[in-house]
């Protein structure tokens, strides 16, 4: 018998994306997109600026506009305004970046960074020696800072065009560059273009960094108390001589960046329990900093401010400086300019070698690696992309000159660098991609890194000689087929075969196999590994979030923990890993294998890769090897005992409508982009005070996001005459629903309006179409979703009973308990008042019980066919909170 797999899954893109994070992939779509803004804001200036309307170009920008108070006041025209004033956000989330790289990007790893900031340097140092070599002594030498700069906007996205069968880490490469180089290129700006100081005024802008530190440290990030810091600090820096800009680096630099910070998580979810508990402004406040302290400022704040940077400050930027009147007159003037010759020089020849050089030499000298799977052919072709200077080299030019004839030369050399640095780069792109298919296959093919089982799961032996390793994507068909040779060849060899499985989630072709490579992490955390491999694969068509909380209770796992790290990603990075190794060991589809350390391209077979195992066998190929006994069956592999949450303490009466903050991250904030996506499928509607969105137990409902106002999930009070008690109070921008929701299943909790506003409701099918289109925000809700689960699972591990032991349904469902010999445990609400707060949670029929399962599904009265289906773990049906 040998089994077959015809076929394999590919990224639709040709790059396995899955091995960047988020924020990174974000980073580089943006990237592309603000280059084609970049793009057209150039091309409408120029356009613009040498039509018969051009005079109203210059008129516009020359425009003047002047701030006063009192007798004092700043008077510039309108390109000045945006080159000293709305560049100003620009350059403080350069900073921004530059901090956030330092503490917890890839510049804070040392041993990956050598290389590009060596790079970097020689991108800075080669070109304003090219370019003062020919200005020397003349009125242009002043600018030789002017093509040190990079845009690290066009260089992605010429990138994405030009070098996208490339790998990914290319990139992550030319990002960790373009840092080093905003660095530098900030330095010179502080140093070198500094006009004369008035240190009264510099004296100003410091004790406007203290006040800054200081409330950061306090932990106070309210808007208007920085605007008005940062407003004070432009004016000193304005009046200091220093150019302004500067002092929104600085102020970038001090926003603190750190990943999430669990301690602050769990203290702000203690605190808001005791807020709920009793409602009291110091508690509040407290909470309300846990919150802030868990994510770092350096986050919230870009995320707020890089949209408006990238499709407002930057383009309005390039549509001000890049109109150039471009006649005979001219164009005669910057061929024998040495300005535009030193500047076209510098950021064409001066990146290119300054780049590719101090690269090359870094590499040779062993002084630190390439990212995986990235060549030094590859780091040439991005090294001629640097030359696209474009929006910090005319920043540079507006201050390097006075003179708008010398301006208007720099310029026309600007533009035509990034011209001709972009043929340059796709020129050896393109040769390297011939060369690449003239000699036969280039990309890797051992196995890197090797097998390392403190990291990679193996089954099998770990010191078995022959080795099969596996690049596999739980949700491709091909891979699940591909299972049956893993286990025939298995049987076939015995114990002289280990067996190592990877992730490479195919994140463009499958939606789920990602967060389902997560979750067979975080049961192998639990020592569960295998065993949720196999059932992953056995279930390839149940891969959604509901689907991997049962296939977890129905191995036993801890199912808060489980739902939990899901939640939070807690083995994203793991599985990122694994697919950076997949691409730089030439891995291009799922499934791929590895024999021996050596990828097999030929058929994928079991006695094809029986074959290649034989051959490649390290102990030599012998003439007859018998074949190896089957191994003993072996009982699957051990599961961490489950841990037993005790039940959540009552929640009290909230008095006000103050809005609950999102502790657990499980009722989200959303983006302004994010909300756009939601409302081309949701429906507005107006709410006022009481308005019932959602009724608790109906069958009907919507997901609820809150556009304005806000609005409160309630629950019924304990007697008939006691009003709805707030669980919680949710404000704008956040996201409502379940995980019973996504199911289809009716709701568990009433959602009323609270304080006028207005919300987007979507159905259930609107919602999956939402995220069947937008990966981002699909991750976001699944994500919440799960978090909301696992809070109710926290409340319910291992099977209890909620109801009144005299109730005649009780004391049926006593008996089919006794009588199936289920064990559980009773909580008699008349006792209890856990018990009790968890009913009227609930909100079951009265005088009926309810089952809460070991994964947090809640039966409702359930007969004795659905508690058996419960405890073999088949249940399908039934009410889920």
């Amino acid at each position: 018998m040998s089994t077959s797999v015809d076929g394999a899954s590919r990224s639709r893109t040709g790059h396995l994306g899955g091995q960047l994070s988020g924020s990174v992939r974000r980073l580089i779509s943006s990237g592309l997109a603000g280059a084609a803004l970049l793009v057209g804001a150039t091309v409408l200036a120029l356009v613009w600026a040498n039509s018969p309307w051009g005079g109203s170009y210059d008129r516009l920008w020359d425009t003047g506009f002047a701030v006063r108070l009192g007798d004092r006041g700043i008077e510039q025209d309108l390109r000045h305004w945006v080159n000293d004033g709305l560049m100003v956000f620009f350059f403080f989330l350069i900073g921004m970046e530059v901090r956030r790289e330092l503490s917890m990007g890839e510049l804070a790893q040392r041993s990956r960074v050598t290389v590009p900031a060596l790079a970097a340097l020689g991108g800075l140092a080669l070109p304003a020696l090219v370019y003062y070599a020919i200005n020397a002594g003349g009125p242009g030498a002043h600018g030789w800072g002017i093509p040190i700069a990079t845009d690290t906007a066009f260089v992605l996205g010429a990138l994405a065009v030009f070098g996208r069968h490339f790998p990914i880490q290319l990139r992550v490469f030319l990002l960790s560059l373009s840092v080093v180089d905003d660095i530098g290129a900030l330095t010179v700006i502080a140093v070198f273009y500094t006009d004369d100081l008035d240190l009264g005024a510099l004296g100003v802008a410091g004790l406007c960094v203290l006040v800054f530190v200081g409330l950061s440290k306090l932990q106070v990030w309210r808007g208007p108390a920085y605007f008005a810091v940062g407003v004070v600090m432009w004016v000193a820096m304005y009046e200091s001589g220093v150019h302004a800009t500067i002092g929104g680096v600085v102020l970038g630099l001090l926003v603190s960046a750190y990943p999430p910070r669990r301690d602050e998580v769990e203290r702000a979810g203690v605190l808001t329990r005791a807020f709920r508990q009793s409602p009291d402004p110091g508690i509040a406040r407290q909470a309300k900093l846990s919150v802030e302290r868990a994510v770092s400022p350096n986050e919230r704040i870009g995320a707020v401010l890089v949209p408006w940077s990238t499709y407002l400050v930057v383009p309005v930027f390039a549509l001000a400086n890049a109109g150039v009147r471009v006649d005979g007159e001219l164009l005669e003037r910057a061929l024998g300019s040495p300005v535009t010759l030193g500047v076209f020089a510098g950021l064409v020849v001066g990146k290119l070698f300054g780049v590719g050089l101090a690269a090359t030499i870094a590499v040779k000298l062993r002084l630190g690696p390439l990212p995986r799977g990235v060549t030094l052919g590859a780091v040439w072709g991005g090294a001629a992309l640097t030359g696209l200077g474009f929006t910090v080299s005319l920043f540079v030019t507006d201050l390097a000159f006075d003179d708008e004839a010398l301006r208007e030369e720099a310029t026309i050399g600007i533009l035509a660098a990034a011209v001709v640095s972009t043929l340059l780069g796709a020129l050896v792109f393109r040769m390297l991609g011939r060369r690449s298919a003239s000699d036969g296959p280039a990309r890797p093919v051992l196995l890197d890194p090797p097998v390392d089982p403190a990291v990679d799961h193996v089954r099998g032996p770990l010191d078995a000689p022959l080795a099969l390793v596996e690049y596999g994507d739980v949700e491709c068909p091909f891979c699940g087929r591909a299972t049956g040779v893993v286990g025939e060849l298995r049987r076939r060899f015995g114990d002289e075969l280990r067996y190592v499985f990877r992730h490479l989630p195919l994140v463009d072709v499958h939606p789920h196999a990602e967060l389902a490579a997560e979750a067979a992490e975080a049961a192998g955390a639990q020592g569960a590994f295998w065993a949720m491999h196999d059932r992953l694969f056995a279930h390839q068509d149940r891969l959604g979030a509901a689907d991997l909380l049962e296939h977890a209770a129905a191995l036993g796992l801890d199912l808060e923990r489980f739902a939990r790290e899901l939640g939070e990603a807690t083995h994203a990075a793991h599985v990122r890993d694994d697919v950076a190794s997949a691409e730089a060991s030439g891995v291009r589809g799922t499934p791929t294998f590895f024999v021996n350390g050596v990828r097999h391209d030929g058929p994928t077979t079991t006695d094809a890769l029986a074959a290649a195992l034989l051959a490649s066998d390290p102990r030599g190929t012998p003439g007859e090897r018998p074949a190896a006994p089957p191994p003993p069956a072996a009982g699957p592999p051990p599961i961490s005992p489950r841990v037993r949450m005790d039940a959540v303490a009552e929640v009290a009466v909230l008095d006000g409508a103050a809005e609950t903050p999102d502790v657990d991250g499980s009722s989200p904030r959303l983006t302004d982009r994010q909300l756009a996506v939601l409302a081309r499928f949701g429906r507005r509607r107006p709410t006022t005070t009481g308005d019932v969105l959602v009724r608790g137990g109906s069958a009907e409902w919507d997901f609820v996001v809150v556009l304005s106002g806000t609005v409160a999930v309630v629950e019924d009070g304990e007697g008939a005459d006691d009003g709805p008690r707030v669980v919680s109070v949710v404000g704008p921008n956040r996201f409502l629903g379940g995980l019973n929701l996504l199911a289809g299943q009716p709701a568990v909790r009433s959602v009323v309006g609270a304080a006028p506003g207005e919300v987007l409701t979507l159905s259930v099918d609107r919602l999956r179409a939402v995220m069947a289109g937008d990966r981002e925000l699909a991750q976001l809700i699944t994500r919440a979703l799960l978090i909301r689960r696992a809070m109710l699972i926290g409340r319910a591990t291992g099977i209890r009973v909620l109801g009144d032991r005299r109730w005649p349904a009780s004391e049926r469902l006593r008996d089919l308990l006794a009588h199936q010999d289920i064990g559980h445990t009773w909580l008699d609400p008349a006792e209890d008042p856990a018990a009790r707060t968890m009913l009227e949670e609930l909100e079951p029929p009265d005088g009926v019980p309810v089952v809460l399962a070991p994964d947090g599904r809640v039966l409702v009265d359930p007969s004795g066919d659905e508690l058996l289906r419960l405890t073999a773990g088949t249940w399908t049906g039934g009410r889920v909170g």
